[in-house]
């Protein structure tokens, strides 16, 4: 076939401009095929899609197996073959329950912490079978790999209590400085004290908890069904049994080093603020006991606690007390002492008092702080603002005070052996106005009893002086008569 040499409007011959034309169609054609996204149809693709992509709205559509739901804690995770995803809310989502099959279609989004599906359907579709859950270490849980993910951990329970918002029982678990807290509906005991100590298998979804960066601060582990708490090792059958130990032994070298369950210790009560801390002291030491418990105490009441020791920042501290009073005696009294004493340590979580000089009375936040300074060391007294705060505005700066409260040493970043070394810091803990005592006003300020009479001086004067008025107004009248 024989192609004429014909040419174009612009000179060009026809020839060579029909190549062209090819070669610009054919990218059309591609791009296209290219812009038609892809559907998204395992969880596992979700998950591994950057918070960029994720917010692209990729399209979505799998089957998974409910792996837990309760809108009361905002918890929707589904399981397929490949990994587990969460949910956001959809409007009129059917009630789902764990187990269940059910068809996803929707979309992806970047979620708080990691991608997530912004469901369009959601089909029930029958009964399925629960994965297999991931065994995994606490350390492998805080990591947050396994966000979503159905796992089992075995572990000692720290504390459980009853959530009345979410209507969920919360069991705590801890090793060493990290933390988490299982939810469940059902315990597999009576009494929810009977799991405290118990080694547990937890079987549930790991759940996080996230800041606004996106980055994690917590994990829960969401507990699907009545068998996913499955008690490894009782507690006790009576805990209070237990060998009683001295303050000062706690965390002491042990050839065969220091248990991990709970220790018994006894003391006399020096403060106790009811669901969160009693400080308790005997004859040598004093110490601090984190607890959740509500019964009432007041200083001088002897107590039985049970908790976990651990490290504290400077002296052991009582980790999950519970406690009994099993008498009742005197408050304790607080040792005099000086800086110096205090900075040696010895004091820690014991009760003592001296004397001080006000520099000011700050409100931060809930709490009320004092900045004293004795000698020429400066420290901070904190009182609770629940409690009345009406006997400290009489403080001013400059008075001299007798400071008593709970001392808290403050470590600092050097330490070393021997009797040279002296800790950075320390604060009271005041348990009440009236821990602080005025001394000595500052020069120019009078005392409150001189104050007072000055008043009534005062006053007294002013009668005299309007009876004086009135009493001379009434002669000029009668002068006039």
């Amino acid at each position: 076939m024989k192609i004429q040499n014909r040419t174009s409007r612009n000179g060009f011959p026809l020839i060579m401009i029909l190549p062209c034309l090819f070669s610009l169609a054919a990218p059309r054609s591609g791009w296209a095929a290219e812009s038609t996204a892809r559907v998204l149809t395992t969880a596992a693709e979700v998950r591994g899609l950057s918070a960029a992509a994720a917010l692209q709205h990729q399209p979505v559509k799998l089957r998974g197996v409910v792996t837990f739901y309760d809108e009361a804690l905002y918890s929707r995770f589904l399981q397929d073959e490949t990994a587990g995803i969460y949910l956001q809310e959809l409007t009129n989502m059917p009630a789902l329950l764990p187990g269940q099959m059910v068809e996803v279609e929707g979309t992806t989004g970047p979620g708080e912490y990691a991608p997530v599906i912004l469901p369009t359907s959601v089909k029930a579709v029958g009964a399925g079978k629960m994965p297999a859950a991931k065994p995994v270490t606490l350390e492998e849980l805080v990591s947050g790999r396994y966000d979503s993910q159905l796992v089992e951990f075995s572990g000692i329970v720290r504390a459980v209590r009853f959530e009345k918002e979410s209507q969920f029982y919360l069991l705590d678990f801890a090793k060493g400085s990290e933390r988490f807290t299982a939810y469940a509906k059902q315990l597999p005991v009576a009494q929810a004290q009977d799991l405290v100590e118990s080694t547990v298998r937890v079987r549930g979804v790991c759940a996080t908890m996230f800041n606004h960066h996106r980055q994690l601060f917590g994990i829960r582990l969401l507990v699907p069904q009545a068998d996913g708490l499955v008690i490894e090792k009782s507690t006790p059958a009576s805990p209070y049994d237990l060998p009683e130990q001295k303050i000062n032994s706690l965390l002491q070298f042990a050839p065969d080093g220091n248990s991990v369950g709970r220790v018994k210790v006894r003391g006399t009560v020096v403060y106790a603020e009811p669901g969160n801390a009693v400080f308790i002291q005997d004859e040598k030491a004093g110490l601090y006991c984190q607890s959740l418990q509500r019964d009432a105490l007041k200083p001088g009441d002897q107590v039985e606690l049970l908790g976990f020791a651990a490290k504290g920042a400077y002296t052991p501290v009582l980790e999950d007390a519970v406690y009994r009073k099993v008498g009742t005696g005197t408050e304790p009294t607080a040792a005099t002492v000086d800086v110096n004493e205090i900075l040696t340590g010895v004091h820690d979580c014991r009760l003592v008092q001296l004397q001080a000089r006000v520099l000011e009375r700050v409100e931060r936040g809930v709490n009320q702080f004092l900045l004293l300074q004795a000698g020429d060391f400066t420290f901070q007294a904190y009182l609770p603002q629940k409690m009345s705060a009406a006997e400290l505005a009489g403080l001013q700066s400059g008075c001299e005070v007798m400071a008593t409260g709970i001392c808290m040493i403050e470590r600092g970043n050097k330490w070393q052996a021997g009797d040279k070394w002296r800790a950075a810091s320390f604060h009271l803990v005041l348990r009440s106005p009236k821990d602080v005592v005025i001394s000595q006003n500052p020069p120019g300020m009078k005392a409150p009893d001189e104050l007072w009479l000055a008043g009534v001086f005062g006053v007294a004067a002013l009668a005299a002086l309007s009876w004086v008025v009135i009493l001379k107004r009434k002669m000029r009248q009668q002068t006039r008569a």
